[in-house]
């Protein structure tokens, strides 16, 4: 993974919830049309960001914040 790549990850939530730029949300999708890791860290948490919403409501059990702040922590560019 390269620069391009970094800067993605950190603007990854932001463009999942609509709140990029266009020109920003127009680049980051090229990217990740062209790049497959990208593109499974999206759409992971996409589908995870879907069934939080879909399963928990407003409520997120304990169990599950922390397996999704653990990936995340785990997953942080350096």
């Amino acid at each position: 993974m390269g620069d391009e790549c970094d800067r993605l990850l950190l603007e990854l939530d932001h463009w999942l919830h609509g709140e990029l730029p266009n020109d920003r949300s127009t680049a980051l999708r090229d990217h990740l049309e062209q790049c497959p890791p990208c593109f499974e860290s999206a759409d992971f948490q996409a589908q995870l960001k879907a069934l939080v919403a879909k399963r928990c409501g407003e409520e997120v059990p304990d169990g599950l914040r922390q397996r999704v702040l653990g990936f995340l922590q785990d997953n942080q560019p350096s």
